[in-house]
């Protein structure tokens, strides 16, 4: 380096590219406090400001005041003002705290200056400066206590002995304060560095000065030494928390330099040193000798235990598992309150379970997590989804149910509110009477919690129950059993049943006259109406044995739902039971948003019409053909649902305005009048969307007001009703802390995107917050796959938050609340500044006088003779490229996004801190869209908020196939087309994007976050699969071995496995990889660490393979 700086390093490196190793050198070097490194380097070039930086860290006082400040010519700044100020303070002489406060004082100024110079907007830049006044401020304090050790030596001798009186009470505060006022855990070593060892300098001052009061004055003695010990660990702990493990063991070794220690702060040391021996794999036997050799006499039982547990940890990293379980034992033994040794110990039973499928390991490994939840610290809740994985796919015995209910009584009630949706789900499995405890604490205590998903899933079950008339008998049947308790309680409930029975109905008939929203609705809305005959005949057909096991899984599908019914309707009347009143207040609140806020008929039908007309754009069918079967039958199915004899009676004016024409234009049965060919059909489609879009524009207004859609609403005045999502942080939460409901807002904003149309609500809370939510009506079977996924999310934040890469890089997925109303209509967290990515492109072609869908319909063009069999298959990908880069030439250009964002965002500084943010938004999402397989995402499912850069996704959850196994069938892996790239630039891809998935992966799979994520997912896939094969059945045929009542736990338990096998394996293979010292000459020759990123990053903007996606998707936008 030395040499190559001086330029007599022979080499072909160009200097720009040497400029940069030198950067990164020092970075490193300084990252890992190789400050002699940094000193010779500094000294054998004469670059002054690497010494000023570094000699007073050494510390080497002497060089720098002969040889370093007389001669240092460098830029006046805040840091060069400050290393002059601690060379002040450290001399000592006569002037020195007067000459060091004046420094300070022209730093302050330096830095001020700097301050603002910066743009408005530019929150990051500012960091440093904020770290640097810190230590400005630490200066001024650092004079204060010289300050008061001076007058305090002055009056020690009339002081009487032992009795300092309020002496010394200032320096006291100071250092009381510094231990409050620390970096964040994630600012790089550097920071850490500088604030840190000043202060050990001033600790050493401390030292000094009391050191003559070891009788006379023992804490006075002592204070010193104290601090600066919890200084060392401090700075060796972060080391640590930062992967610094040689780093940590070295501050430990050589930077306190005392040999007296406080009991607590020796436990200290001893738990880092071990801690980072046991992450360094050629030392984990000296970790272990350490534990060994400690003397335990001086420690209490609390620390015993703890000293114990990091033993079994390094007898199970030894491969030692006696060792470790007597190790643990001990440690649990002298001390019962410990929760990372009860959590310890449950990972190595949950191990030694998983390789032996011995039923008593399996219950020591659930009674060991529910302890640790119990004692409580934020990683054991983690395991709570390990619980109710291994509860979920119990033995026949229930060992871990017995078990459960056991401990159960123990564990606090707040743990349990971010896994409500899972504990419901749990109600029609086997695992129902252990969950159904949980859910009755919870309605008890947090009733507003519980309420909403409890009220729908009651809704959802009872559906489920009345598909089938087996259902209904059975159902009627445990009424009958329980017809002698309700007349004894006095028919309580019968209210709140006729409500809901009123509700379901409302819901229903919302549905079957409303547009079905989206794709999937559509395709189950025509099945739904095509398939009785088709099953009819199939199930003549089939054998006996068939229809036996048929009947047998009917019944035990309609006895597990009239169970989960009874089970949900239990909790109901309890929630209900002790808060009547809440109950009541909430009910009507979600009547009003459930009945008065959906969607009109002609906004149902805009949305069917445009579904329709993607169906036409995204069939595989020359648009010179016949109409195809399947999407004749899905139009007769519109047609019917859309002017049914409910509709005919409910809305006589809209039947009357455009049944006949509608009818008449695209009814197959109207086989005068029906379009020949499918580029006819797409033509009277869009024609009827222009009509209607019209029609809904202008008849309607853009804002509806309260009074005039819900005076109940309007008149709604509450005490105890709750802003909805206050309870899906995974912290405790005190129900009279929360933000109470004050009113709904006077106006009601009609948001509309893409033919749909939903109502905006805004709900404000006591404390004057304002919440938006949008009212989503007709929603697809995969709704709830969207909570889930949400959830899985902020389970994700939560690691990000605790991995110093993606925490400094602020690295976190939006997660907007959800709030089920009914089992067809939800409220969904809303930002008035969304936009979505199609409608940035839509606003481009209406200020050109464009046709929107010129480029979709240009595309199907231009295959027609590949669909029809007139080309080979080699050369149809030639075909798309062609057509795709035809598009991108004359129709479609990469500015569109910038031009908008450059049209709506005011000034350079908003748009530099705009394109930062929506960097890191999309990155993340990119990650998880690779993670979880996760396509489909067409612009009109991307919405961003133009105020904040942040990212919301729609529809945005895996699909499975006939196995059960994750689908994906695309050739990008995530969404980075070429508007998107020109936006952030090359400089933007290659740093913020790909830096942000590396650090993504990274967090996730670390050691410590791994075992976390693989519980999380294995949840998630289990919720996932259980719903997606209820719902199997509408989506493809039923599979021979009888669907969902023949995938017992065993087959469930070994595809969620796989999934989340196949997860993990996905994340590893992009995720920079951590090398030992032992490990990292394996690789050869080195590879990138942001290799796979990378690989993802050019399949993903390779027009080859953009060209091969669906033209809805818009690959050239």
């Amino acid at each position: 380096m030395v040499k190559a700086t001086q330029g007599t390093y022979n080499n072909t490196v160009p200097k720009a590219e040497m400029c940069m190793w030198e950067e990164q050198w020092l970075h490193c070097a300084a990252q890992l406090g190789q400050w002699d490194a940094l000193v010779d380097f500094g000294k054998s070039i004469e670059n002054y400001e690497i010494l000023l930086d570094s000699l007073w860290k050494l510390p080497d006082w002497a060089y720098l005041k002969d040889h370093v400040i007389p001669k240092a010519q460098v830029e006046e700044t805040p840091k060069l003002r400050l290393v002059q100020a601690y060379f002040a303070l450290h001399d000592r002489n006569s002037g020195g705290v007067g000459d060091a406060e004046n420094i300070v004082g022209k730093g302050v100024d330096l830095a001020l200056e700097q301050w603002w110079q910066l743009p408005e907007m530019s929150v990051h830049a500012r960091v440093p400066l904020l770290q640097q006044f810190q230590q400005l401020v630490e200066v001024q304090e650092s004079a204060r206590i010289h300050v008061d050790i001076a007058n305090g030596n002055k009056v020690s001798g009339n002081a009487a002995v032992g009795a300092p009186g309020n002496r010394y009470a200032d320096l006291k505060d100071i250092l009381e304060t510094w231990r409050l006022r620390t970096p964040n855990e994630w600012d790089s070593m550097p920071v850490w560095y500088d604030m840190l060892q000043w202060r050990n300098e001033m600790y050493n001052v401390v030292i000094e000065a009391f050191k003559d009061f070891a009788t006379s004055n023992s804490p006075l003695h002592h204070l010193g030494f104290r601090d600066k010990a919890w200084n060392v660990n401090k700075l060796a702990r972060i080391a640590r928390k930062q992967e610094l493990y040689d780093v940590c063991v070295q501050i430990l070794e050589k930077m306190y330099g005392h040999s007296t220690m406080e009991v607590q702060e020796a436990f200290v040391k001893i738990r880092e040193q071990a801690k980072a021996y046991l992450e360094m794999k050629g030392e984990r036997a000296s970790g272990l000798n350490l534990i060994n050799s400690t003397n335990l006499e001086y420690f209490p039982d609390k620390i015993k235990a703890e000293i114990f547990r990091l033993k079994g940890d390094f007898h199970l990293k030894l491969n030692d598992t006696e060792g470790a379980n007597i190790a643990y034992s001990n440690a649990i033994t002298l001390f019962k309150n410990l929760p990372k040794g009860w959590i310890s110990w449950g990972n190595y039973c949950d191990m030694a379970y998983q390789e032996t499928q011995d039923e008593i390991w399996l219950e020591y490994a659930v009674s060991c997590f529910l302890q640790g939840i119990r004692f409580g610290v934020s990683n054991s809740r983690s395991h709570i989804a390990r619980v109710l994985y291994l509860l979920s796919f119990d033995t026949a015995n229930e060992s871990v149910g017995r078990v459960f209910d056991k401990h159960l009584e123990q564990v606090p009630h707040w743990v349990w509110l971010s896994w409500i949706p899972q504990l419901l789900l749990s109600l029609q499995r086997t695992e129902a009477p252990h969950c159904k405890l949980v859910l009755l604490k919870i309605a008890a205590v947090f009733p507003q919690a519980l309420y909403y998903w409890l009220r729908t899933y009651l809704l959802e079950r009872r559906d489920a129950v009345n598909k089938s008339e087996l259902g209904r008998l059975v159902l009627a049947q445990r009424m009958q059993q329980n017809a002698s308790g309700v007349a004894g309680h006095g028919g309580g409930n019968l209210p709140s049943e006729t409500h809901q029975g009123a509700q379901v109905g409302g819901a229903s008939g919302t549905h079957d006259s409303g547009n079905p929203h989206g794709q999937e609705s559509e395709r189950s809305t025509a099945e739904n109406n095509a398939h009785p005959g088709n099953d009819q005949s199939m199930h003549q057909s089939s054998s006996t044995i068939n229809e036996n096991t048929a009947r047998q899984n009917g019944a035990s599908l309609a006895m597990s739902a009239a169970g989960a019914f009874d089970a949900a309707k239990d909790i109901m009347e309890a929630l209900r039971s002790k808060h009547n009143n809440l109950a009541s207040e909430l009910e009507v609140l979600l009547t009003e948003i459930g009945s008065r806020f959906v969607t009109l008929p002609e906004e149902r039908l805009l949305a069917v019409v445009n579904a329709l007309l993607h169906r036409c754009y995204k069939y595989p069918t020359a648009t010179t053909a016949e109409v195809p079967q399947p999407l004749k039958k899905e139009l007769s199915g519109v047609c019917r649902a859309c002017f049914s004899a409910d509709a005919v009676t409910k809305h006589v004016e809209f039947v009357k305005e455009y049944k006949q024409d509608f009818e008449r234009h695209l009814d197959p049965e109207s086989t005068t009048t029906f379009p020949a060919t499918l580029a006819e059909l797409t033509t009277r489609l869009k024609k009827w969307k222009n009509i209607l879009q019209s029609n809904v524009e202008d008849r309607f207004p853009a804002v509806l007001r309260l009074e005039d859609e819900s005076r109940v609403l309007r008149d709604f005045n509450v005490v105890d009703v709750e802003i909805p999502g206050q309870y899906f942080a995974d912290q405790e939460v005190a129900p009279d802390h929360t933000v109470k409901l004050d009113r709904v807002g006077a106006d009601v904003p009609i948001v509309r995107r893409h033919g749909s149309s939903f109502r905006r609500l805004t709900l404000i809370g006591s404390d004057g917050s304002q919440k938006h939510f949008i009212v989503q009506t007709s929603l697809t079977p995969n709704a709830r796959s969207d909570e889930r996924i949400l959830q899985l999310f902020r389970v994700i934040n939560h690691m990000f938050d605790k991995h110093k890469e993606s925490r400094r890089r602020h690295i976190g997925i939006h997660t907007p609340i959800i709030i089920p109303v009914w089992s067809q209509v939800r409220m969904v967290e809303d930002d008035v500044m969304y936009n979505t990515f199609l409608e940035v492109y839509e606003n481009h072609c209406a200020r050109n006088d464009r046709e929107a869908d010129l480029p979709i319909s240009h595309f199907k063009e231009q295959l027609n003779q590949a669909i029809s069999g007139q080309v080979s298959a080699e050369a149809i990908g030639d075909l798309r490229l062609q057509a795709y880069s035809d598009i991108t030439k004359t129709l479609v250009n990469d500015s569109i996004f910038s031009q908008y964002m450059y049209k709506t965002l005011m000034s350079g500084s908003h748009m530099w801190a705009f394109k930062k943010q929506f960097a890191v938004q999309l990155a993340v999402s990119s990650f998880m869209s690779f993670m979880l397989q996760i396509g489909g995402r067409s612009p009109n499912k991307v919405l961003f908020a133009k105020n904040t850069g942040k990212m919301f996704q729609t529809d945005f959850h895996p699909a499975y196939d006939a196995n059960g196994m994750i689908e994906f069938n695309e050739p990008v892996p995530f969404r980075l087309t070429r508007n998107m790239q020109a936006f952030f630039s090359q400089f933007g891809v290659e740093g913020l994007l790909m830096s942000s998935i590396c650090s993504a992966a990274q967090a996730v799979i670390s050691s410590k976050q791994n075992d976390h994520l693989r519980y999380q997912l294995a949840m998630f896939f289990r919720d996932e699969l259980l719903s997606w094969f209820g719902r199997r059945p509408l989506g493809m045929p039923i599979p021979p071995v009888g669907g969902i009542a023949t995938l017992n736990s065993a087959e469930l338990k070994d595809k969620v496995n796989s999934n989340v096998k196949d997860v993990i394996g996905r994340i590893r293979g992009i995720a920079p990889q951590y090398f030992s010292e032992e490990d990292e000459n394996i690789v050869e020759p080195p590879q990138s660490v942001q290799r796979g990123v990378n690989e993802l990053v050019e399949a993903a903007l390779s027009p080859r393979n953009l060209c091969m996606m669906d033209p809805t998707w818009h690959p050239w936008f």
